[in-house]
């Protein structure tokens, strides 16, 4: 993808005029990250703020112990909020970032200093900046809301059937293991491992070594509790 391919999926640099196109355009670099590159690890200062045009990043909590819970994922036609916010007030990145495997990511990148300078001039950019807290305040309070009421075997079953069917795509199979099932829900892998074991034998999912097949997708909805 092109820088203009890239920017042009975002309404602050569509809807902006041509001129202020054509100045963004000027300082804005194309990245590309490979799989598994840590874009931002916990406390670093946040030094480019990028605009995802394929790929996915992983945007993440980690504690002492080591266990992990996935905040929100930076998909294409998306930015991160975190290191917006971290742009605009000079605090450090509060979060770990990391591109997922195999979803290696293109992305155009701004400097923060310049994309303040926007936001500080550009209404067209303060009203995209708006609408993106807007829509990860609304994750964010769906996910405190599933850690804080929702069954663990709901949690799995719902995450199962996004992976599966979520995206536009339709799945049969997906490659994810136990570990980075747990990693995305918070939870112990022991516990998912249970869980997943409890789906096979009741004849929704059959599992394999890194491989979850979905045998019977209306069994799998009445895992994740809804209505049949």
């Amino acid at each position: 993808m092109q820088l203009t391919d890239i920017l042009g999926q975002f309404s602050f640099f569509s809807n902006a005029s041509t001129a202020l196109q054509r100045e963004i355009l000027a300082q804005s670099q194309l990245a590309t990250l490979d799989s598994g590159v840590m874009v931002y690890r916990e406390g670093e200062a946040c030094t480019r703020i990028a605009f995802v045009g394929e790929g996915s990043v992983r945007v993440y909590k980690r504690n002492e112990g080591g266990r992990e819970i996935t905040l929100y994922h930076v998909r294409s036609t998306e930015s991160c909020i975190l290191t917006t916010s971290c742009a605009l007030t000079g605090q450090r990145y509060p979060a770990t970032a990391a591109v997922e495997p195999e979803h290696p990511v293109t992305a155009a990148v701004i400097s923060p200093e310049y994309f303040q300078n926007l936001v500080n001039t550009q209404q067209v950019v303060r009203d995209y900046v708006f609408e993106m807290m807007s829509r990860r305040i609304v994750d964010m309070m769906s996910l405190i809301e599933e850690i804080t009421f929702g069954k663990m075997d709901h949690r799995i079953a719902h995450f199962l059937l996004e992976k599966f069917t979520g995206e536009g795509t339709y799945l049969r199979s997906i490659h994810i293991t136990h570990e980075q099932i747990a990693d995305e829900l918070g939870t112990a892998r022991e516990v998912v491992s249970r869980l997943l074991k409890e789906f096979e034998r009741s004849g929704a999912v059959e599992l394999g070594r890194g491989r979850v097949r979905m045998v019977n997708e209306p069994l799998l909805r009445t895992f994740a509790g809804e209505s049949p």
